[in-house]
C-alpha cells in the first residue's frame, strides 16, 4: 500500500472482508469435504455409542475425546487455519488492499469467516452424534455440547491461524502442536495438563454437562470419582475429590484470551511481512 494513503480506522470495512471470506469458503470444495466428513463422523460416532452397553457413559467419552479431542482440531485445521494464506496464495490480497482494506482488517475478518463456518460444522457434528446415539439427553445437554464444539473450533482455530501467519508451513506446525505438544501435556500428571489448550475446551464440556450425564449413568459417577484428586478438607473433616477440570469461568477466560492473543500476534506479523504478490 502507498505510504501516502491515509490511515484507515481500526477494522474499517470488516464486514465486507468477512462476507467475502465466508462466501469464498463455503463455495470451495474443501468446505464441502470437511463438512461431509465431520457430519459423517458424528453419525458414525453416535452409531457406535448406541451399540454400547452404557450409551450414556460412552457418549460423554465420545464427546470428550472423539469430538473435542480429535474432530474439532481437524475441523479447525481444515476451515480456519489457512484463511489468510489462501488470500496470499490466490493473489487476492492485492484486491483487498487497493479497495482499501488494511491487512489487519483482512486478517481478522478472514479468521471470523473461517471460525463462524467451522463453528457451525463443529456444532452440527455434536448434534448429529447426540441424535445418532439415541440417548435422548435433552435439549440443554445437546445445546451445551454443540456450543462447546463451536467454541473449540473457534479457539483452536485461532491458534492454528496465528501459526499459519508465523511459519511458512503453518499447517505442519499446527499438526505438530496438536498431535505432539497437546498429547504430551494431556498425559502429564497434575496441573501440567492445563498447559494443553484442549484441556480448557474439554473443561467447558465437563463443567456444563457432567451432572446431567451422572444422573443417567452410574459409570459416569464412578469415572468422575476416579479422575478426581482426593484431598482432605479440614473444615468438613472428610476427604473430598477435586475435579481436574478448569472451572467454567477460568476455562472460558483462557479460550477468549487465546483467541485475542493469537489474532493480535498474527495481525502484527502479517502487517510487517512482505508478501510475494506478483508473478
Amino acid at each position: 500500500m502507498n505510504r501516502d494513503t491515509p490511515r484507515l480506522p481500526p477494522l474499517a470495512r470488516f464486514g465486507v472482508a468477512a462476507a467475502w471470506g465466508f462466501a469464498r469458503l463455503v463455495r470451495r470444495r474443501k468446505f464441502t469435504v470437511v463438512a461431509a466428513v465431520a457430519l459423517g463422523a458424528g453419525a458414525l460416532f453416535g452409531w457406535f455409542v448406541s451399540r454400547n452397553q452404557d450409551p450414556v457413559a460412552a457418549l460423554l467419552e465420545l464427546l470428550d475425546h472423539g469430538v473435542l479431542g480429535t474432530a474439532v482440531p481437524l475441523v479447525a485445521l481444515g476451515l480456519v487455519a489457512g484463511g489468510f494464506g489462501e488470500e496470499v496464495a490466490d493473489r487476492t490480497l492485492v484486491y483487498h488492499l487497493v479497495r482499501p482494506v488494511s491487512r489487519t482488517t483482512l486478517f481478522v475478518a478472514r479468521y471470523a469467516a473461517g471460525a463462524a463456518t467451522g463453528a457451525l460444522v463443529g456444532a452440527a457434528m455434536a448434534v448429529v452424534a447426540h441424535v445418532a446415539s439415541g440417548t435422548s439427553m435433552g435439549v440443554r445437554v445437546v445445546a451445551s455440547s454443540a456450543l462447546v464444539a463451536a467454541a473449540g473450533v473457534a479457539t483452536v482455530g485461532a491458534l492454528y491461524y496465528a501459526l499459519a501467519a508465523l511459519f511458512r508451513r503453518g499447517i505442519v506446525a499446527a499438526l505438530v502442536y496438536t498431535f505432539v505438544v497437546e498429547l504430551l501435556f494431556q498425559n502429564m500428571p497434575g496441573t501440567v495438563q492445563r498447559l494443553a489448550l484442549t484441556h480448557h475446551v474439554r473443561s467447558l464440556l465437563h463443567r456444563l454437562v457432567d451432572d446431567d450425564f451422572a444422573a443417567r449413568s452410574d459409570a459416569v459417577v464412578r469415572a468422575i470419582a476416579d479422575r478426581g484428586t482426593p484431598r482432605f478438607d479440614p473444615q468438613a473433616m472428610r476427604p473430598i475429590v477435586e475435579e481436574p477440570w478448569t472451572t467454567l469461568p477460568s476455562a472460558a477466560l483462557v479460550c477468549a484470551a487465546v483467541v485475542v492473543v493469537s489474532l493480535v500476534v498474527g495481525a502484527r506479523i502479517v502487517t510487517r511481512r512482505d508478501w510475494a504478490l506478483k508473478e
